[in-house]
């Protein structure tokens, strides 16, 4: 059954991708942050792992960061939006997934991980496709309070239909030396709280806070002009 799976898997991940609407509310200052998240396999490898790209397109701003490459494993992907084993009880992901409901159409899985005194709050709906059509994430502070409500919803997958191909938004301009603001943004807010470390299971929440932060900067400039 292993070897069956892990062939169809080879068969269908060379160019496997999915693409999500995600919304932003930042709670406090009831602010959006509208973006679109492609996920695109690039290469698979004999040991059974691939290599995909996330490329994030900010639409309140018509900007879109350079792909950044990501690597994992067909048969247990850990970040790649796309879970083969959905209906097990427990899920084995970066951050680890356990049935919380079900019904005939999907399964609600929930999962929790944390960076420094925030946590981060996963709710994935999945149906029998494997590919999250929806998933939600909380992030609450230290006290418990909602500081953010994260909503990824499915706008279209060649795992779920082979004739389609990504939706590519014209006329962005490319973020140059993003890398560079990130790894500063994101040092700066983990040295605060969690002394510079961050966990690979948190390594997902990084387009989020690129996000965040491109809003925050922008809407304080904006302000003090």
């Amino acid at each position: 059954m292993f070897d069956f799976l892990l062939l169809f898997l080879v068969s269908l991940f060379p160019h496997a991708f999915v693409e999500y609407s995600v919304n932003v509310h930042v709670v406090h200052s009831n602010q959006v942050l509208n973006e679109i998240i492609l996920e695109e396999v690039n290469d698979i490898y004999p040991n059974g792992n691939f290599q995909y790209n996330i490329t994030i397109y900010v639409l309140n701003y018509s900007e879109v960061f350079p792909p950044v490459a990501n690597y994992d494993n067909l048969s247990c992907p850990k970040t790649f939006f796309y879970v083969p084993n959905v209906s097990n009880l427990v899920i084995n992901r970066a951050v680890i997934l356990v049935l919380v409901n079900h019904t005939s159409e999907y399964y609600i899985y929930r999962g929790v991980s944390y960076i420094g005194y925030d946590e981060f709050e996963w709710y994935y709906y999945i149906n029998s496709s494997g590919v999250p059509y929806k998933i939600v994430l909380f992030q609450k502070n230290e006290y418990g309070s909602v500081v953010s409500i994260t909503t990824y919803t499915l706008i279209r997958s060649n795992i779920i239909n082979s004739e389609e191909t990504p939706i590519i938004p014209k006329d962005f301009k490319s973020i140059k030396g993003s890398s560079a603001l990130l790894s500063e943004d994101l040092n700066n807010s983990l040295n605060k709280s969690v002394g510079g470390y961050i966990l690979l299971a948190d390594l997902i929440l990084i387009p989020l806070m690129i996000g965040v932060g491109i809003y925050a900067n922008k809407h304080k400039r904006n302000t003090c002009n």
